[in-house]
């Protein structure tokens, strides 16, 4: 059972990470707007990764900060405090922003994805092998009890 429940939750995992990514990305693909914008904060995790990329650029008459979204648990490397990126950003809520290279080629997968896609398949296994084993077991034992009680029905 405890593995049919880590089945389900990698599973899950995984398309928490694809199923947004992939609806941010079609969004964007749609009716997104590109546009240039100003990094104003690119720091890094503390593996070295980039974390939360902080964004200025102009909508119509005002100014958006905002986050860079990520996709499927990735933000774009490279990206450093002053450059300027090419952007598309959903004119419905302009906090939903990628780059525009990443709406164009959004990468294929990322190491969250990767790590659940992998997991998921052996907990499965697992989980179907260990159900198969118990029914074996169980069958095996309810036959020894049906001899006992042949054997114990022809002494009496």
């Amino acid at each position: 059972m405890t593995l049919f429940a880590l089945f389900i939750f990698t599973s899950g995992g995984f398309l928490v990470f694809l199923l947004p990514s992939h609806a941010l990305v079609s969004d964007l693909r749609s009716r997104g707007v590109a546009t240039w914008a100003e990094v104003t904060s690119a720091p890094r995790d503390k593996f070295g990764s980039p974390g939360n990329i902080k964004l200025r650029f102009d909508v119509g008459q005002r100014e958006v900060d905002t986050t860079l979204s990520d996709w499927g648990g990735k933000r774009p490397g490279g990206l450093t405090t002053g450059t300027t990126v090419s952007v598309t950003y959903d004119p419905h809520d302009p906090t939903r922003v990628l780059t525009t290279a990443w709406v164009k080629h959004p990468p294929a997968m990322t190491l969250p994805m990767l790590i659940f896609l992998v997991l998921t398949p052996f907990f499965l296994a697992g989980a179907i092998f260990l159900t198969v084993l118990r029914h074996r077991l169980l069958a095996a034992r309810e036959h020894e009890n049906e001899q006992e009680n042949e054997q114990e029905g022809e002494l009496r």
